[in-house]
Parts: C-alpha cells; sequence; structure tokens
C-alpha cells in the first residue's frame, strides 16, 4: 500500500493511508465494500509489518454509511492489526454512524476511539512523550529537564 491508493482499489473510491510519525492513518472513502475491505485488510496489515508502526487510525469523517457486516469487517482488520502489536484507534464518526453501532449491538472494542484525527494524533503524541521520559525496561525515569522522575503509568491506565 503506498501513500496514496492501495494495490487493491482503484481510482477515487479506496481508503488512503499516510504515515505520521508511528501512526498509519487510514482515511476511509465515502463508502466501503467487501472488496475495499479484503483489500485494505491485505495491504494495510503488509504495511504495519513492513513498517513497524504503533497505531494505526482509521479516519472516518467521510464515511457516508457502514452496514453491521462492513463494520464486523473493520473491527476484524483492527483485531488483526492488535494482534501485529499495533493499537487501532478510530476517529471522527458521525453521530448517525455511532448510533447504528450502539443500537445494532455492534462490538466497537477492538477500537480506542477519538472524536476528531487532531485529538487522536495529540493524545498518541502525549503516549510518545510519556514513553521518551520512561526508561525502556518500565523503571521510573528521571524527568527531560532533570526534575522530578516521572512513573510509567500501569498496564491498561493510558
Amino acid at each position: 500500500m503506498g501513500d496514496a491508493h492501495g494495490e487493491g482499489w482503484t481510482g477515487d473510491r479506496g481508503p488512503t493511508t499516510t504515515r505520521v510519525g508511528r501512526a498509519l492513518v487510514v482515511t476511509l472513502p465515502r463508502e466501503l465494500d467487501d472488496g475495499t475491505l479484503r483489500a485494505l485488510r491485505t495491504d494495510l496489515l503488509e504495511r504495519v509489518r513492513r513498517e513497524r508502526v504503533r497505531s494505526v487510525v482509521f479516519e472516518a469523517s467521510g464515511l457516508d454509511v457502514i452496514d453491521a457486516q462492513e463494520f464486523r469487517d473493520l473491527t476484524a482488520v483492527a483485531r488483526t492489526a492488535a494482534w501485529l502489536g499495533v493499537r487501532p484507534l478510530l476517529v471522527g464518526l458521525s453521530a448517525g454512524i455511532v448510533g447504528y453501532v450502539v443500537d445494532a449491538g455492534l462490538d466497537a472494542s477492538a477500537f480506542t476511539a477519538f472524536g476528531t484525527l487532531e485529538d487522536a494524533l495529540a493524545a498518541l503524541a502525549r503516549e510518545a512523550d510519556e514513553d521518551a521520559t520512561t526508561s525502556g525496561d518500565g523503571r521510573d525515569a528521571q524527568a527531560a529537564d532533570g526534575g522530578t522522575p516521572v512513573a510509567k503509568p500501569p498496564d491498561g491506565e493510558r
């Protein structure tokens, strides 16, 4: 998958993918279909493996509609990415799509959700800053300014 369109789709129908720091931002098209989701899964997961990113941000602000099967397929892509050690985030869903997902009882637990792409990227930047101020072995590290030690939060409390 290149920085524009993936290899499994043509024209402007498919998602676009951009690297931002240690994250891949996947901008979803207005409509999803089975072929696009299959190509996204294959291409995105290969790129995740090859580029060693830490997060995949699915940017859905342009998505008009999504049905239950398409949402489950997108969730499967997110879960597969998580198995590769990548954190999946979902941003920009419209209130109508969120209402549908809730009313349909769809499982969105594979994603960490944010209202906007800017909010998600800011959270990822804060986490990167936290990681930079702690040692790689999880012990307390001295703050970058030489001040108070900064403790790494326990897993699950980020």
